[in-house]
């Protein structure tokens, strides 16, 4: 593109010009350091833009090119909205599974569970609506799955679409966790280094945990332009967090999430 608006045009003005720049050596070899300058700047503005994919397709795909086992892997989307819309979407969902309803002083939480035996992961909905009509309704979509591949990818993200076409909008807080089980050869360390290889993390930070009975060992958080998400932790961007928890038995696995984990360990 460049290469013809420089030296291809077909105007008057600009053949005698580009001619008279030939005449002169040292006007060329600015006009060509300008050029090969304005190219690079346009080519690392655009690797430098923060990739538009779904975040639980780019974590199964890290966990394929590693090999690595699978525990579970879930996608928690969150969206605020009014009261009369809540109700609404209670009336539609009941209408296609079985409900569950519970009710505090509060609110009344109303669950529905999508459990098709076809689909290789199930989707959960939860309503929350608040006995305070002045306070916004919760929906709360969570899927849940234990395998991955390039089928329940394509089954994952064809079920998502339909959910935020249907229930929510693209405004929804969207929060992906995967679970991996820890080995002989896999531990804290290991998994850390892997993933900041594959989605070149950067602005790392480690917390321990010294809370009586808290299952997380170690707690790590960092920033990728991988996803557009990010929060701000001492002055760095977040949006990445690596965590080694030990369930009941003492058996050890390794999560990564973003932009947080906030599921039960």
């Amino acid at each position: 593109m460049f290469y013809r608006i420089l030296f291809c045009s077909k105007s008057p003005v600009m053949q005698r010009k580009s001619l008279d720049t030939f005449h002169s050596p040292v006007q060329f070899n600015r006009q060509v350091f300008c050029l090969l300058l304005a190219i690079s700047f346009l080519v690392n503005q655009a690797f430098s833009q923060p990739y538009q994919t779904d975040e639980m397709q780019d974590l199964g795909a890290f966990a394929e090119a590693y090999n690595l086992n699978i525990h579970f892997w879930e996608v928690t989307m969150k969206e605020q909205m009014k009261a009369e819309q809540a109700e609404t979407l209670v009336q539609s969902l009941e209408a296609k599974y079985p409900l569950h309803e519970e009710q505090d002083e509060n609110r009344i939480k109303y669950t529905f569970q999508d459990s098709n035996k076809n689909k290789p992961f199930y989707v959960l909905y939860n309503v929350i609506l608040p006995l305070d009509r002045n306070e916004p309704a919760e929906v709360i979509v969570v899927f849940h799955g234990t395998d991955w591949d390039k089928q329940i990818s394509q089954k994952y993200q064809k079920e998502k679409a339909s959910i935020l076409k249907t229930y929510l909008t693209k405004e929804s807080q969207l929060y992906t966790c995967l679970s991996v089980q820890g080995s002989d050869i896999i531990n804290h360390d290991v998994f850390l280094n892997k993933a900041k290889m594959y989605f070149n993390i950067k602005h790392i930070s480690t917390n321990y945990d010294n809370i009586e009975n808290s299952r997380i060992e170690k707690s790590t958080y960092g920033y990728t332009k991988t996803w557009e998400q990010f929060y701000f932790m001492e002055d760095n961007p977040k949006n990445v967090q690596i965590a080694a928890v030990a369930d009941r038995q003492g058996e050890k696995r390794f999560m990564i999430g973003t932009p947080i984990l906030i599921n039960e360990y």
